[in-house]
């Protein structure tokens, strides 16, 4: 088994990350198109393709306020993945997020291809959000 794992600093404040997790419209802002409840046992739902035509659903396992965000993939392409797990901790420079996708099976062209993309949206995309006031979500994130 093997995970995908992040740490970026952020200068913004951990509740200004957590909001950017939790909340539908920073989703959008800086991953893909979301719908979601922002509560424990409810499904986030994300969409991805140039028509939102490929959708992915988590399940939200646990929410801390200002210091972690969890889901579980129940439907799509990372199902059999263990958890998504986004921790957050003040830092000198504002907040530090730790991210990991835990459980793949190999490291394959598609670990890969997806270890790559969150780099890209966490250091660029949500960071630019809450740094500079604009993302890049898909689709408009490069093809990688």
């Amino acid at each position: 088994m093997t995970d995908i794992l992040h740490r970026i600093v952020i200068e913004t404040s951990p509740e200004k990350v957590y909001a950017a997790l939790t909340q539908q419209e920073l989703l959008s802002a800086w991953w893909t198109k979301a719908e979601t409840e922002n509560k424990v046992g409810t499904v986030a739902r994300f969409y991805f393709g140039a028509n939102s035509e490929h959708k992915v659903e988590m399940k939200i396992t646990d929410l801390v306020p200002n210091e972690r965000v969890c889901w579980k993939c129940i439907d799509g392409p990372w199902v059999g993945t263990d958890a998504f797990q986004f921790n957050i901790q003040a830092h000198e420079r504002g907040a530090a997020l730790e991210f990991s996708n835990l459980g793949w099976a190999e490291t394959d062209e598609f670990f890969m291809h997806c270890n790559s993309k969150w780099g890209f949206f966490l250091t660029v995309s949500l960071k630019n959000l809450l740094e500079k006031g604009a993302g890049q979500a898909h689709p408009n994130d490069p093809n990688i």
